[in-house]
């Protein structure tokens, strides 16, 4: 084909997408990469994303970066012949889907994109959520699939977006009559509980409180009870707190003892107790007790704005610890740098929706110590690892139990450098290969990513000499391991290589890989402790983890080959 043949065929394409066509549509219409390239240089086309060009002849589209996002997930299919299933289908949602519909003026964020099955995606601007979709929550909007606004609320709350952001969309559109309040108030009441309303709130009053957080009040019809629920008959009553102390045999107080978990008491008793509150199905009224000691018995855990990444051990910890102490815990995004965190914090304890706070990332100074507030320090505000979870001091121990085996000469894939926790590996593996009178081949740069791990395999010359590497994350790992596999290099008789976090899938490739385990679930404990403390009244208690780092060799490593 000639260059004036390939710009018809993608004008072609380009017309019925916003003017953008990809590479993988641009191929089917048999053009050549190449071709594509001169275009480029020659002004006709410009470049807009991985595999996405838009025609210079074409107006820039609105919100082009969801465009071009939504056509990588299928880049060989028209938009036209798109559907909303399949392993290509995605819906534009959550805050993308609030662009989209124009509710939402805030800096764009990454894309969101809901999918039907889950799949992965190693654009960082690009959010995937795997979640079922009904024909009646698509929308179309300038060509492309939308969540609904009905649709786009449930998918913010249940992502516990922040309240003010969430109302300030739902007042938007009511104001432009783009949803139904008291028909959305039936879809989001099972969210209250997770905002700090009671856990009986209705939906109508979960609207109001999240307006009323924008700053744009809103007015919602309250829904009656159905009458054929008078019909059903009575309620079951709620079993009380002397009905078990009496079918326990013991008193009320005792009961009252065993809700607070105390380790006190005997094994024979609290097992009596346990099994008539199973008997009896018996749940603490948490709203009476919250009116009765003007607390809410609930903590809160504060994220950045959520998103990919979530340190689920170290929230492991923290909720267990929290829970052993008769409190609920809401994880929450907050959007904004510290000194907005902070204010929002302040805002949650000031109205009672959270008796304390603990904070996983830097929160300003909010109360200075007047608040029960814990700030972990653990990460920064792109949830980063620093601190403790940062120390590289493990590279020296893998290095000593290696050179314990019989290994000189190492080669480090180092991770981001943009992470605390990478340059400190790195630095700590740098020193150590000298003061133990080691070799060092070299540190090749990676990201974190299976990818680079097998490309510093795959590329490591056969005459090197290095006989164990030295990943900076477990993921590296197995892209170094797969690396050279396929290079036909045995692990560990040949080469020995070491991850780090641990994991769950370094227990079942094969071999094992040899990691780091970091206790951050004990990390988490402590600091939920420090919180509690803090809410009895005592001193804020410093968090200590003994034992935060333990070498596991496993399968990857070995003595290093004769």
């Amino acid at each position: 084909m000639s260059q004036a043949d390939v710009l018809k065929a993608l004008e072609a394409r380009a017309g019925g997408q916003w003017g953008l066509v990809t590479t993988a549509q641009a191929k089917l219409d048999g053009s050549l990469g190449v071709q594509l390239l001169r275009l480029e240089r020659a002004g006709a086309l410009a470049s807009v994303g991985h595999g996405v060009y838009r025609l210079a002849s074409s107006p820039r589209p609105q919100h082009l970066t969801i465009k071009v996002a939504w056509l990588r997930l299928d880049p060989g299919t028209p938009a036209r012949d798109r559907g909303t299933r399949g392993p290509g289908a995605g819906v534009v949602s959550h805050a993308s889907a609030c662009a989209v519909h124009g509710l939402d003026d805030r800096p764009a964020g990454p894309v969101e994109l809901t999918v039907p099955t889950r799949r992965t995606t190693r654009d960082t601007n690009v959010v995937l959520h795997c979640a079922p979709m009904d024909a009646d929550d698509i929308t179309v909007v300038d060509g492309l699939p939308v969540t609904t606004v009905p649709r786009t609320v449930v998918d913010l709350l249940r992502g516990r977006t922040d309240a003010a952001r969430v109302g300030a969309v739902v007042a938007e559109a009511a104001s432009r009559d783009l949803v139904g309040v008291d028909d959305l108030a039936v879809r989001v009441g099972s969210f209250a509980g997770a905002y700090g309303l009671p856990p009986e709130a209705s939906g109508a009053e979960l609207l109001e409180f999240l307006c009323e957080r924008a700053g744009r009040p809103l007015h919602v019809r309250k829904a009656e009870r159905p009458a054929a629920a008078d019909k059903a008959g009575p309620e079951r009553r709620r079993a009380t707190i002397r009905e078990v102390a009496e079918r326990a045999g013991v008193s009320h107080q005792t009961v009252s003892r065993f809700l607070k978990n105390d380790s006190g008491m005997k094994p024979a008793t609290r097992a009596r107790i346990e099994r008539a509150v199973a008997e009896l199905d018996y749940r603490p009224n948490l709203v009476a007790r919250s009116m009765r000691t003007r607390r809410s018995h609930r903590i809160t855990i504060v994220l950045p704005e959520l998103s990919g990444f979530v340190p689920t051990p170290l929230l492991r910890g923290a909720s267990a610890a929290a829970h052993e102490a008769g409190y609920l815990t809401d994880v929450i995004g907050l959007q904004g740098g510290e000194s907005h965190r902070a204010q929002s914090v302040m805002s949650l304890l000031d109205t009672r929706q959270a008796d304390g706070v603990l904070s996983l990332v830097p929160l300003g100074e909010p109360g200075a110590g007047q608040w029960p507030v814990v700030v972990l320090g653990e990460y920064d505000d792109d949830l980063h690892a620093q601190g403790r979870l940062a120390d590289g001091w493990p590279a020296e121990e893998i290095l000593r139990h290696l050179a314990d085996q019989g290994h000189r000469r190492f080669l480090h894939v180092a991770g981001s450098q943009e992470w605390a926790s990478a340059r400190n590996r790195r630095a700590v593996y740098v020193d150590a290969i000298e003061r133990l009178g080691l070799e060092s081949y070299g540190i090749v740069d990676g990201d974190w990513s299976v990818r680079s791990g097998y490309e510093a395999a795959r590329d490591l010359p056969a005459d090197s000499g290095v006989t164990a590497v030295l990943a900076a994350n477990d993921y590296v790992a197995l892209g170094v391991l797969r690396g050279f596999q396929d290079r036909g290099t045995r692990v560990p008789e040949e080469m020995s290589v070491f991850g780090w976090d641990d994991e769950e899938f370094t227990r079942y490739f094969s071999p094992s890989i040899s990691t780091v385990h970091i206790d951050k679930e004990e990390v988490g404990r402590q600091s939920m402790l420090s919180l509690l403390a803090l809410l009895r009244g005592e001193p804020e208690r410093k968090s200590e983890v003994t034992d935060l780092f333990r070498l596991v060799p496993r399968g990857s490593s070995g003595p290093a080959p004769r």
